[in-house]
């Protein structure tokens, strides 16, 4: 597995839950940040089975 790729991934994943879990502002700030987390959600997970796939290529 690629390490700076999983990191990447990893980070990607949390700033995107962290997105998604956070409250506050009205209808018009939380459907971009819901957009926002879950791409950002869905990014993290392709690059962790990306780097996977760079792992076994090594």
């Amino acid at each position: 597995m690629n390490t700076t790729m999983f990191a990447v991934a990893l980070a990607a994943f949390v700033t995107g839950l962290i997105v998604l879990a956070r409250r506050g502002g009205g209808p018009e700030k939380a459907t971009p940040r819901h957009i926002f987390g879950m791409m950002a959600v869905a990014l993290g997970l392709f690059l962790f089975v990306f780097s996977i796939g760079l792992g076994g290529t090594a």
